[in-house]
C-alpha cells in the first residue's frame, strides 16, 4: 500500500460515493478534510483504483476494486497487525464484495456486526419544538475545561479523534448535562466533514428515559444547521436505544451496512455481541 499525503488527498474523491441516497461515512470526509487525524492509503499514486481510509478514531474505510491482489496483500498483513492500530478497529466496505474477500481471512481477529445509518433532510423540518430545561440540570456548551474533563471523566478515545481542545472548539461543538458529581449525559461531535456532521451520545445509566438525550441533540442538531452542516447518525442495528433516538429526532433511514471488527480485548466482543444480541 501507498500512504498519500495530505496533500494528494484529493486523488481519491472519485472512488468515494456522491450519489443522492448512498451511505456516507463522515469520517472519511473528517481525515480528507484535514479535520482530524487519519491516513489514506491507494495501489497506486497516478489514478488509484483502490484505497483504505484510516481515522485515526478507529473507524476504517475500504473503497474501490477488489481486484489487486498485492494490494490485497499489503491489506491484510496491515490489518492483522495490533501495532497498526488503537485497541479497535470498524472496517466498513464501498461493496460487498470486499467483505465477502476479507471476512475469511480475518474471521479468527474479527466479528461481523450491521450498522444502521440515519440522515437528517436539509429540507425537514426542526424535529421539535425546542423543549426548555426543567431546572434540574442546566445545558451547557462544552468549552475547552469541559472537553478536557469529557476525556477523563467519559470518553478517553476523543485524544485520538482530536489534536488538541482547540482544534475541537475550531470544527466541532457538543452540549451536555452536569450535576456535582459529573457528567450526566452528553452529545459530542464524533466526526465532521464533508458538510456532515456526526453526533456522539452518552447517557449516565442513572439518568436515562428522560428526555436528556433528545433535548441535547435537538441543540446539537440545530446548531450545525446553522453551521450548514447536516447530522449524519451511525449506531449498531443492535442498539434499540439509539435507534429509537434517530427516528425520534426525525432524521432518515439510509439503510444498514455490515462492518469488521476488531478489539484487542475478547472479553469486550463478548460482552458487546450479549448486549446488542448477536448470536455466538
Amino acid at each position: 500500500m501507498i500512504e498519500l499525503q495530505a496533500s494528494e488527498y484529493s486523488r481519491i474523491e472519485h472512488l468515494l460515493p456522491h450519489r443522492e441516497g448512498e451511505f456516507i461515512f463522515v469520517f472519511v470526509h473528517g481525515v480528507i478534510d484535514l479535520n482530524q487525524p487519519g491516513r489514506i492509503f491507494v495501489n497506486k499514486l497516478d489514478q488509484p483504483t483502490a484505497g483504505l481510509v484510516t481515522s485515526r478514531g478507529g473507524k476504517y474505510y475500504l473503497f474501490g476494486q477488489e481486484d489487486d491482489e498485492q494490494f490485497n496483500r499489503s491489506l491484510l498483513d496491515f490489518l492483522a497487525n495490533p501495532a497498526n492500530h488503537a485497541n479497535f478497529y470498524d472496517l466498513y466496505f464501498s461493496s460487498s464484495q470486499w467483505l465477502a474477500l476479507l471476512k475469511e481471512p480475518l474471521k479468527d481477529n474479527t466479528v461481523e456486526l450491521s450498522r444502521t445509518h440515519y440522515k437528517m433532510d436539509s429540507n425537514a423540518k426542526a424535529p421539535a419544538d425546542i423543549q426548555e430545561d426543567s431546572g434540574e440540570f442546566i445545558l451547557t456548551r462544552i468549552d475547552e475545561q469541559l472537553f478536557g474533563r469529557y476525556i477523563l471523566e467519559m470518553d478517553d478515545s476523543y485524544r485520538l479523534l482530536w489534536t488538541s481542545a482547540e482544534t475541537y472548539l475550531d470544527r466541532a461543538f457538543g452540549y451536555c448535562y452536569l450535576n456535582e458529581s459529573g457528567f450526566v449525559s452528553a452529545c459530542n461531535t464524533f466526526y465532521v466533514g464533508g458538510g456532515y456532521i456526526e453526533p456522539d451520545i452518552i447517557t449516565h445509566k442513572d439518568y436515562r428515559n428522560q428526555g436528556l438525550a433528545f433535548r441535547l441533540c435537538q441543540e446539537f442538531i440545530a446548531l450545525g444547521r446553522q453551521r450548514q452542516l447536516t447530522t449524519y447518525w451511525d449506531c449498531d442495528t443492535g442498539n434499540t436505544g439509539s435507534n429509537h433516538l434517530a427516528a425520534k429526532l426525525g432524521l432518515e433511514k439510509v439503510g444498514e451496512v455490515p462492518i469488521l471488527w476488531w478489539h484487542e480485548s475478547k472479553e469486550v466482543i463478548a460482552k458487546y455481541l450479549a448486549t446488542y444480541n448477536y448470536s455466538t
